[in-house]
């Protein structure tokens, strides 16, 4: 009995610990992306 009380706290603690990570994982994500360098103008001779 005393097994699946344990079983049953760290469960209550653990699974919405887990799903808050996972969330604040989720939103952080955007903030460490690769954005593609601008493409470069097309190189022009100089006029004379």
């Amino acid at each position: 009995m005393r097994t699946v009380q344990l079983l049953v706290a760290w469960l209550w603690i653990a699974l919405p610990l887990s799903w808050g990570v996972y969330n604040s994982a989720l939103k952080a994500l955007p903030l460490f992306a690769v954005k593609p360098a601008p493409a470069a103008a097309p190189a022009t001779s100089p006029v004379k």
